[in-house]
């Protein structure tokens, strides 16, 4: 070929780069590729061949490798980086699944930031370091920019083909998005065989990740639902002299401090086989034999703490709001009538204790509008005592003590985020370890079960003790002081739990925390098993503070359910999630008669009011 002929015989590849034959059969690799990668990540479709499950899975991944090659033109470049992506959802889908027991969710990208801005803590999760995360990136982004040099220009399309592709791609992906039309059909359960919107761990291990990712965005379209107006008002009006008894309470004449711990992690290992109650707690169940104690039932497993410590601020389910993964993340607004603003109005100092960068899960922005007057985070602890990675919790209630101790002056409420036993839970306990001298571990424990129960329960023995220290001190005081304790989930411990099992035959997310409340006055002791929203209504009741708006309604709805012997639960939940949706959506809290009134005072006006 001499040099003149060259253009033409270019010219010539690139006429058959753009030939309907040469198109179709890119197109194909493409869409073998996105199946591939699929069948190949996702042991759900290991079990059978089940073509309609293999397309709906594999349909999201040959529309990302369809955007790529419409913006790039090249087929083997769009197919590695479509792998690339593919290959990082399905491994933080892994980490997810294992360290929270449930899959990645559609509720999840609104942290995609807090990922990139806290990877190193995320990275422990990954069992690699930093560095070893970054090199992999280095070597990806390596490959990538290798073959986008070798892969000849003349397989490229044309431009106008090519933006007709990222037009088709994007109307697809965002129709499928959506639900739109055929795609709502197409993901129904009808095509979905087995897929549960309520357990998503067991519905994408019976329909694939993919396909029910999908799903669960078409589902969580709808951001908040819609409440039965008339089931609220009819109970409202049926219970309407315990509901006003519990707006028209006088305050106490001494009004007492206040201190809520959230333990990271805490459970009694009790209830597996093989562990005894109370054999690494022993202060917390000498705590709860003088108190209010029982069952403690979460929203949340491993992980996802915000979904507790939002049901213990505002007493809102986080089960009524179904589409909301996060609440601090759209969910949360100033005005919500929140346990620290109630106080807040009847003179209370309101403050935040917790070890850890306050831009983790947005607590910085999202405190002072429930209501705390005074945040302390990471920095405010200098050089205080570790116990592993974290702040030890011995450290952290002497910091309370001293902060009590120093604002005296007028009622306290703290509330306290401990993060020592913070996961993952696979490390070496290190010299902390000595804590399980004569704690035996039960016996049947894989080394990988070892590993986990052991760097577990020496933070949670660790723990244990700073509590019942704390709690000396505390209840030591003159001052009418009340103390509020639970664990907001259970740890992850995959290999531990699935080594022992648990005594009631249930699985590890289906567990419960447990809770205390104790006083320094005379408290009858008893035993009841709560869910987290009920910890707000509970705390009321024993303080003898009044309450208004959908907490009253809340606390009257326990009370009636308790009186029923708890025979008809279903029927009471739906009222109490129907109240909560109620309020949240008028954007003001409840009037007496369980309606919306927006001409109502703000809530913190109205409660001074009532409480002058």
């Amino acid at each position: 070929m001499t040099e003149r002929a060259r253009p033409n015989g270019v010219a010539d590849h690139l006429l058959l780069a753009n030939t309907p034959w040469a198109v179709g059969a890119r197109l194909l690799l493409l869409a073998l590729a996105s199946l591939v990668l699929v069948y190949g990540r996702d042991p759900a479709l290991h079990s059978g061949f089940h073509a309609g499950l293999l397309w709906r899975n594999a349909l999201p991944v040959f529309l990302l490798l369809l955007l790529l090659y419409g913006f790039s033109g090249r087929t083997l470049l769009s197919i590695l980086l479509g792998t690339g992506v593919t290959w990082l959802v399905f491994s933080v889908n892994a980490i997810k699944e294992l360290n929270m027991g449930e899959p990645l969710m559609p509720g999840d990208l609104v942290l995609v930031h807090q990922v990139l801005h806290n990877i190193g803590f995320f990275a422990h999760y990954t069992g690699h370091r930093r560095v070893l995360l970054l090199l992999a990136m280095l070597v990806f982004a390596g490959l990538l920019w290798l073959v986008w040099k070798l892969e000849k220009r003349w397989f490229r399309l044309r431009w106008m083909p090519r933006l007709g592709l990222v037009a088709l791609s994007l109307v697809m992906l965002i129709t499928l998005h959506r639900g739109n039309g055929f795609w709502q059909e197409a993901y129904a359960n009808e095509g979905l065989v087995g897929y549960q919107p309520w357990a998503p761990l067991e519905a994408v291990e019976k329909v694939g990740f993919m396909a029910g990712l999908v799903r669960m965005t078409q589902d969580y379209q709808i951001t908040l639902p819609k409440a039965d107006k008339a089931l609220v008002a009819h109970f409202a009006e049926s219970h309407a002299d315990d509901v006003q008894a519990r707006m028209e309470r006088k305050l106490p004449a001494e009004l007492p401090d206040i201190v809520v711990v959230q333990s990271e992690a805490f459970f009694d290992p009790g209830v597996l086989k093989g562990v005894n109650f109370g054999e690494f707690t022993p202060n917390f169940e000498r705590l709860a034999a003088t108190g209010i104690t029982g069952s403690l039932t979460t929203p949340t497993y491993g992980g996802g703490t915000i979904r507790t410590e939002f049901e213990t601020l505002t007493g809102y389910p986080m089960q009524a709001f179904q589409s909301v993964v996060y609440p601090y993340y759209g969910l949360v607004r100033p005005w919500m009538p929140s346990v620290p603003r109630r106080l807040q109005a009847f003179g209370y100092s309101t403050t935040l204790f917790h070890p850890f960068l306050g831009s983790f899960w947005n607590r910085d922005q999202v405190m002072p509008q429930l209501g705390f007057e005074h945040l302390h985070f990471v920095q405010d602890f200098g050089d205080a005592q570790h116990a592993g990675a974290y702040v030890s919790d011995h450290a952290l209630f002497d910091y309370v003590l001293a902060h009590l101790d120093a604002n005296s002056h007028q009622p306290q409420y703290a509330m306290v985020i401990t993060m020592e036993n913070h996961g993952p839970w696979n490390n070496d306990p290190g010299a902390l370890a000595r804590v399980l001298d004569g704690h035996p571990l039960p016996s049947g424990l894989s080394p990988a079960g070892t590993g986990e129960l052991t760097y577990y329960l020496s933070h949670l023995v660790n723990g244990d003790q700073a509590l019942g220290d704390f709690a000396k001190q505390l209840l030591a005081r003159p001052h009418w002081t009340v103390l509020v304790f639970y664990g907001d989930h259970l740890p992850a411990l995959p290999h531990a739990f699935s080594d022992l099992g648990f005594d009631d035959g249930k699985g590890d997310t289906e567990e419960h925390t447990r809770y205390l409340l104790v006083s320094n006055r005379p408290l009858v002791p008893r035993h009841a098993d709560l869910s987290s929203y009920d910890l707000p209504g509970l705390l009321f009741d024993v303080t003898g503070l009044p309450e208004d708006g959908y907490l009253a309604l809340a606390s009257t709805i326990r009370q009636a359910w308790a009186q029923d012997h708890y025979e008809h639960g279903p029927h009471f939940g739906q009222i109490q999630f129907n109240a909560a949706i109620l309020e949240v959506n008028c954007g003001h809290k409840l009037s007496k008669t369980g309606k919306c009134k927006r001409h109502l005072l703000p809530v913190a006006d109205s409660i001074s009011s009532h409480a002058h």
